[in-house]
């Protein structure tokens, strides 16, 4: 190839199929508006709290598919959610079993052991990663109206149909956890 002259190269036709699993590490989500970190409680609130060292601020993010997350409290297991109206909340997983088949799998032992549950489709959340480096999350569920994860001044909770693009209420930095 002579001096400047573009060169190309051809797209992989190949698909790379690579296992979906959990971010390592538990995150906090700090918001830019008013300084919270997403909290998911046991009661089944979301809010957000100031006190980093609040046990239900550590979260576990999961992927189930490119930009595609679910959000996990690593203290009481209850995953992020948005009911049809826009509201968030901490559900409980009540999917369909995990690898698709209802039958339970041998266990250390010999022991059964209960099938893993995958959280529902209000679970699910597409991350997206802004221009300013911070994280926005919209429900998957209600991507057509763009519903943001989002919390106000006050640490309350915001509900998704008040929520856009561009408001720092919905713009979350990932944080690691520490020990």
């Amino acid at each position: 190839m002579a001096d400047g002259d573009i060169g190309t190269f051809a797209a992989l036709s190949e698909r790379f199929e690579l296992p979906l699993g959990s971010y390592k590490k538990p995150k906090l989500l700090y918001c830019s508006n008013g300084g919270h970190f997403l909290r998911i409680q046991p009661d089944g609130r979301v809010d957000g709290t100031r006190d980093r060292s609040d046990p239900h601020v550590r979260l576990q993010l999961s992927a189930r598919g490119a930009g595609e997350v679910y959000i996990r409290s690593a203290a009481c297991g209850r995953y992020l959610a948005m009911d049809p109206g826009g509201r968030l909340y901490a559900a409980v997983s009540t999917g369909a079993p995990r690898g698709g088949s209802a039958a339970p799998s041998a266990g250390p032992h010999g022991a059964r052991a209960p099938p893993q549950q995958l959280p529902g489709d209000e679970c699910l959340f597409l991350e997206r990663l802004e221009e300013n480096h911070y994280n926005t999350y919209v429900s998957k569920a209600h991507a057509e109206q763009r519903w943001f994860v989002g919390l106000k001044k006050d640490g309350s909770s915001k509900a998704g149909p008040r929520t856009h693009g561009g408001q720092k209420a919905v713009l979350f930095l990932p944080l690691p956890a520490g020990e």
